[in-house]
Parts: structure tokens; sequence; C-alpha cells
């Protein structure tokens, strides 16, 4: 038996890593950032706001850019779901300063089967 997988599926395989990878380094960082919060015991409202910590402005919108590829990378999943093509896609954050943080792997060329 063999099974064929098309670049549209190689395509949310490659959106779903990308995923994981993201949310485990969102993960880091709000632990990180939790962390400095309690160490000097600021409110929440405050600490967050990058204008009034400029201590961990950086890191502050860092979660922020990483969770809104997040949320990018779910959608073109969600795409998916409902039969779209995503192979084509690309992602908002692509265009932005940084291309290389919401670069998506390409593994078109590859054509696994199980026999």
């Amino acid at each position: 038996m063999s099974l064929s997988v098309n670049p549209n599926d190689l395509a949310l395989l490659a959106v779903m890593r990308r995923y994981f990878l993201v949310k485990d380094e969102v993960n880091v960082l709000k632990a990180r950032l939790e962390a400095a919060r309690k160490d000097v015991a600021e409110e929440i409202s405050h600490f967050y706001d990058p204008r009034t910590n400029a201590i961990h402005a950086e890191d502050i919108l860092a979660w922020h850019k990483l969770r809104k590829e997040m949320d990018e990378l779910m959608s073109l999943a969600a795409i998916w779901g409902r039969g779209g093509n995503i192979e084509t896609q690309q992602l908002a954050l692509e265009s932005s300063a940084e291309p290389a943080a919401a670069n998506i792997p390409s593994f078109l060329d590859t054509r696994p089967s199980l026999d």
C-alpha cells in the first residue's frame, strides 16, 4: 500500500512544526517575563507595557510578535482544515523587518510514502 502526500499536506506539516517551535519559544519567554515581574512585585498591566518597562520592552514586544505568528499559523491550519490550499500562503510576518522569524521550511520536494 502506498500513501502519497500532496504539497498542501506537506505545507500543513511545515506550518504545524513551526507553530510548536514558536509555542515553545513563547512559553520560555513568558516564564522569564513572569519571573522578572514577580521579582519586582510589579502589577501585570504596568509590567507588560513596553512603554513603561524599558528594561523588558524587547522581550515583551518579541512575545507579542511570536503570539501573532502563532495566530497566523493556526489560521493557515484552519484554512487547510476547511479544504483550502495553504502551500502558496505567506505569513504577514514574512514581510516584516525579521523575515526569518516567520520562515516556514519548504518540504514540497519530499514525497513520503508508506509501502
